[in-house]
């Protein structure tokens, strides 16, 4: 018997316990009223006005650019993207 045998029971042996395992987790009714509870609590507290509201983006800070082939942040004056080479505008 290879370790891979042995993984593939291991691993077959957590799903098995987690299935027969389900009908004891906790409701998701008591995690649903939680959340609930507490954007209930996050309204309240920003309507009393006790939490600041995020700063708007002033003109004097320079804008992100992101390349749309990879993703990489980019500088705006930057022609071509250093991860993946597309050409940018």
């Amino acid at each position: 018997m290879g370790i891979g045998s042995i993984l593939v029971g291991v691993a077959l042996a957590l799903l098995v316990g987690a299935y027969l395992a389900r009908p004891f987790r906790q409701p998701e009714a008591e995690f649903d009223r939680a959340i609930e509870h507490w954007v209930a609590q996050a309204r309240a507290a920003l309507q009393a006005g006790e939490v600041a509201a995020a700063p708007a983006a002033t003109a004097a800070e320079e804008p992100v650019n992101f390349c749309p082939q990879c993703g990489r942040r980019v500088g705006t004056d930057d022609r071509f993207c250093a991860g993946c080479g597309r050409p940018l505008r």
